[in-house]
């Protein structure tokens, strides 16, 4: 019964993943990992993990890079639109995307040495802002496909923490869904459209429900995770 409801509960999350425009695994450059890949692969961390760690951080880099790139074409694109207030403001956002981007790009590339160290047995200290991108930031989100055959062989510590936190994921997503539902419902009460205040209130008791689901499976791994240490 459990492994049905298991089954049911990450189908569903990944239509939902799969619906809100995520890329399939066919369209990453290669190498690059999903990020329920990055977290299990740090948390294992053999040899062969930070093999592959160091090719995705090099994929991950070469990406922020392009969109730095794209932004900065972007900036200069915009001096010449002839809306001057919109042409210099969105020209100093575009600079400022890509100034971010050139960060992240440069610490991913120190993470991808980092775990290119760690693979020859090499003593190596991460870099200082790396914990986030540790974590799957800027990876993309797993397919439906890598969701169900992970749930299909999760047996290790690694793989029920891997699938711990993606389902807290869902909790900190289908939270804010609610919360943003309440606040429109609110808005149209008392309005010429207030029967829209029901519609939010009915998406918002569904997100609360969704994030109540999320939060027993994200339970539920982190007792297999202790189990099965």
């Amino acid at each position: 019964m459990r492994t049905v409801y298991f089954r049911s509960f990450v189908l569903a999350a990944a239509a939902l993943i799969a619906g809100a425009g995520v890329a399939s695994a066919q369209e990453r450059p290669n190498g690059l990992l999903n990020n329920v890949e990055v977290r299990q692969l740090v948390a294992r961390a053999e040899p062969a993990d930070n093999a592959r760690l160091a090719v995705h951080f090099t994929a991950l880099a070469d990406r922020y890079t392009a969109e730095a790139k794209r932004h900065v074409s972007m900036s200069q694109s915009f001096l010449g639109n002839p809306s001057r207030n919109l042409g210099s403001g969105m020209s100093l956002h575009c600079k400022r995307l890509s100034d971010l981007n050139t960060q992240s790009a440069t610490t991913v590339r120190e993470l991808a040495a980092y775990h290119e160290k760690l693979t020859a047995g090499a003593s190596a200290t991460p870099p200082r802002d790396g914990a986030r991108f540790q974590g799957g930031a800027g990876a993309p989100e797993p397919t439906e496909k890598e969701l169900d055959a992970l749930a299909a062989k999760a047996s290790t510590p690694a793989e029920h923490r891997a699938l711990e936190e993606y389902f807290l994921t869902l909790v900190k997503r289908y939270t804010t869904a609610a919360e943003e539902h309440v606040t429109l419902a609110q808005s149209y009460r008392g309005t010429k459209i207030a029967q829209v205040s029901a519609i939010h209130d009915h998406l918002a008791r569904l997100a609360r429900d969704s994030a109540k689901e999320a939060v027993a499976a994200a339970e539920m791994h982190k007792q297999l995770a202790a189990i099965g240490r």
